[in-house]
């Protein structure tokens, strides 16, 4: 929105335009993401029945020696189980609906208060400094402009840490010749603004295509690089860049995730690394010691 208007266009058309910019980058990865598993679902549902065929032929020459009337036995009890499950959903329809409702409506105030975020951005945020005392405002509009800092730091972070990811397992997975390639790069990048969880179940589904598609060795060695990104991610891109950017220790990033996740579940582990840094940013302005003044120069021999 800066950038633009430092050319000459209106705050507020700006800011629509981005607005409009990040939901169309948005569509067009889930849309190409979805023409792509579209176009290969039929040759994926064939390898799903061979390999399901496979495991039935192994439960049977296998170490386990199952027969016939086992295996039909746990099929006929997993599609009760599916049933029953069918039968719960159905039964829930009303609930389903009023979370949607509240997910679109959520939407739509999302939407609503970025783009007033970006238009008035530095009139609200005056506004809310003048609700404290004059003797408190300095300080007060001081740590918001550093935790502001601290949170673009810590997006920029994770934005580079889900690009490498993705750059990774994608080029891994196409090696490796595994369908739905776009598809596992738009999950990864997804995955990795979840803390500890969106990068394991990404890194799960990729498996699982690789599974279905090409077989237990492809599998192996697709969650095998996906172990190998994961761990160059915890060990050398978050630790660099956390702590080059956010500055947070990584017990405090363990610590708050964990806080997160007992208080709010997934979306608590999603905002707690954000808050954290910014409350430790919040704290390091507000207890820095101020400058010592300078000594008085002595006077001039004469």
């Amino acid at each position: 929105v800066d950038w633009l208007t430092r050319r000459g266009i209106r705050r507020g058309l700006a800011s629509l335009l981005v607005v409009i910019l990040v939901l169309a980058v948005i569509a067009l990865m889930l849309t190409f993401a979805g023409t792509q598993v579209a176009s290969g679902v039929s040759r994926l549902s064939d390898q799903i029945v061979d390999a399901l065929e496979e495991i039935r032929n192994w439960l049977q020459t296998g170490p386990l020696h199952a027969s016939d009337s086992q295996i039909n036995s746990l099929i006929h009890n997993a599609q009760n189980m599916v049933s029953k499950q069918g039968t719960d959903l159905s039964g829930r329809i009303t609930e389903i609906g009023s979370a949607v409702g509240h997910i679109v409506a959520g939407l739509f105030i999302i939407l609503f208060a970025t783009y007033y975020f970006l238009a008035d951005g530095a009139r609200i945020w005056s506004w809310v400094v003048r609700l404290f005392p004059r003797a408190a405002r300095a300080k007060v509009d001081g740590s918001g402009r550093t935790a502001f800092k601290t949170l673009v730091q810590f997006v920029r972070a994770t934005v580079l840490v889900a690009a490498t990811d993705v750059i990774a397992i994608v080029i891994w997975a196409a090696v490796l010749q595994v369908p739905f390639v776009s598809a596992i790069g738009v999950l990864v990048f997804i995955g990795a603004f979840v803390p500890m969880i969106g990068a394991t179940l990404s890194g799960a589904i990729a498996v699982l295509v690789a599974l279905v598609a090409k077989g237990p060795i492809a599998a192996l060695l697709m969650l095998a690089g996906v172990l190998v990104v994961q761990q160059l991610e915890a060990h050398i891109l978050q630790p660099f860049l956390m702590g080059r950017f956010v500055r947070v220790h990584p017990l405090g990033v363990i610590v708050s995730i964990a806080l997160g996740l007992v208080l709010a579940g997934i979306p608590g582990a999603l905002i707690a690394v954000p808050l954290a840094a910014s409350l430790n940013a919040i704290v390091s302005y507000l207890t820095a010691r101020p400058p010592e003044p300078a000594a008085p120069e002595p006077p001039a021999e004469t």
